[in-house]
């Protein structure tokens, strides 16, 4: 078997089941820090606005959406046209905003320490990949 379909395989399984593990971090094991009453209330905008540009990308490049980058045109239409990688900061700032709300230092950890470093490899990775 092709090593490189293997591991495309499992990393397409893989990505999205870390997103609903700091989805589950955030809401499980919440109430970590006592911090002011201001960040839960400001973590719920900024989840939302992260929600809302994430699926606006996925919206605006619609057919073209893969867990893995593959080699394509860049999309220069939409969020596209202002963000080299708007989903990537979707995700991160509905992230940031859901460990806000929920108070929870192992989500901001997992964000921190696990999720932005594979969105910044990805988003290297898939800058490579796209054709100006």
């Amino acid at each position: 078997m092709n090593w490189k379909l293997s591991v495309s395989f499992a990393l397409t399984i893989i990505i999205p089941i870390l997103y609903f593990v700091n989805i589950f971090i955030a809401y499980f094991v919440r109430n970590t820090y006592n911090g002011p009453a201001f960040l839960v209330l400001l973590g719920i905008p900024i989840a939302f606005f992260g929600l809302v540009f994430w699926t606006t990308s996925l919206i605006n490049i619609r057919k073209v959406f893969g867990v893995l980058p593959q080699e394509q045109k860049r999309i220069r239409t939409g969020l596209y046209r202002y963000f080299k990688h708007p989903m990537y900061l979707g995700i991160w700032f509905t992230f940031l905003g859901l460990s806000l709300a929920n108070q929870s230092w192992p989500s901001f950890l997992f964000l921190f320490v696990i999720m932005t470093p594979i969105l910044v490899i990805r988003a290297i990775i898939e800058s490579k990949k796209l054709k100006d």
